[in-house]
């Protein structure tokens, strides 16, 4: 078995989606690239965005330091940063790029347009994919969100067919079984997270009517749940410190007897290893529903039944892509609180079908997850 030292940029804190995303990671890879052990140092995105670092000289002498730099997963080749000299936050410059000799890899990214995709950015991400695809020392891939299309719609084909397809490593987070007290063991419960940043990009009007229009529904959708199924209790899950504004608006709205006696709110951790009781969570609960990506991709990691919000077109085109389609529903929907009400309903009352569509789904996960770390087993065996 070979040591494998890797610098691993990607962000760690603040964020436990990150972090069931990277414990996938691991996973996956222990039982995919038996022929190596790597060792992980992790190297935090957001110390770049906060100027506590910078991709400069010292970056590139400190990745050449490593065997293997990787680079994700996560939402990093979104196309708005024009201050990014690759239209991106992997704002790593052509000529500090060109420093660097150790093999990289470019992880299940997501490639997203959605904020913007301004031309000067579209034409130095395409300047940035022209030095690292004519490499043989890197090798690129985008998470199974929607990226691909993306990038055969703003880059183009021949971008797009360059592009490897890596399945979000949140899929394969393995969570560890914790007491919870947030959950009653003679209940079925159901887990909620509301994103609380990004409210006008994801509700719509900038008066705060669609964030509003939003609640409204959900908690009349679920107040009228609970007090029809006596057996139904609620959770709710921070993923950021963000999202405690809208489980406040949340709690306003609920009714009193409903909040005390039947609703909680899971503990806000995050960091490497936090995951492990966050998504244990998750995994005890009959149903999960919230906006925020890996909410939803780490329901159907679990197979845990899952309704997405989409409050932005990733979590539309997660669905899809896993042959899911019907199990999210549009917030922005004239007849969202119908949808839900209905959905909600017909879920509940076949839990175990649905478990199976989610098995079944993720046999097809898991078979694209193999096929791309194969590749990346070969690539390895030509660059360490």
């Amino acid at each position: 078995m070979k040591d494998v030292r890797v610098l691993h940029l990607a962000s760690f804190e603040g964020n436990i989606g990150d972090n069931a995303n990277h414990n996938g990671v691991h996973e996956l890879w222990r039982t995919c690239l038996p022929g190596y052990r790597f060792h992980f140092h992790h190297l935090e995105m957001r110390e770049f965005y906060w100027k506590m670092r910078a991709f400069d000289r010292d970056f590139a002498s400190l990745a050449n330091t490593y065997d293997l730099l990787v680079i994700g997963g996560g939402n990093y080749f979104e196309l708005w940063v024009e201050h990014s000299p690759t239209g991106t936050s992997v704002a790593i410059p052509p000529e500090i790029m060109g420093m660097i000799r150790t093999p990289t890899l470019f992880y299940a990214l997501g490639l997203d347009p959605y904020m913007g995709a301004p031309e000067v950015c579209v034409e130095r991400f395409k300047g940035f994919l022209d030095m690292v695809l004519a490499s043989e020392r890197c090798l690129v891939s985008v998470r199974n969100d929607g990226s691909k299309q993306s990038a055969r719609t703003v880059l183009g084909d021949a971008y797009a067919d360059r592009l490897h397809m890596m399945p979000d490593g949140g899929f394969f987070v393995r969570p560890e079984s914790h007491y919870h007290p947030e959950l009653q063991d003679d209940c079925r419960t159901i887990g909620v997270n509301l994103a609380g940043d990004m409210p006008d990009f994801r509700f719509g009007g900038q008066d705060g009517s669609g964030v509003r229009r939003f609640l409204d529904d959900l908690t009349s959708v679920l107040a009228d749940s609970l007090t029809r199924n006596p057996d139904l209790n609620l959770v709710l899950y921070p993923h950021i410190w963000k999202d405690f504004s809208l489980i406040s608006e949340f709690c306003q709205r609920f009714p009193d007897p409903l909040l005390r006696r039947r609703t909680t709110v899971a503990p806000y951790l995050h960091g490497p290893g936090a995951e492990r009781y966050i998504f244990d969570t998750y995994a005890r609960c009959a149903l999960n529903m919230g906006n925020r990506f890996h909410t939803n991709v780490c329901s159907i990691g679990l197979n845990v039944p899952s309704i997405g919000f989409v409050t932005h077109p990733q979590i539309r085109e997660l669905y899809r892509e896993v042959n899911l389609p019907d199990r999210c529903l549009a917030t922005a929907d004239p007849d969202f609180a119908g949808n839900l009400a209905g959905l909600l309903d017909a879920s509940l009352k076949d839990l175990p079908g649905l478990r199976k569509r989610y098995e079944a789904s993720m046999v097809m996960v898991r078979g694209q997850a193999t096929a791309f770390l194969g590749t990346v087993g070969a690539w390895l065996e030509t660059v360490l």
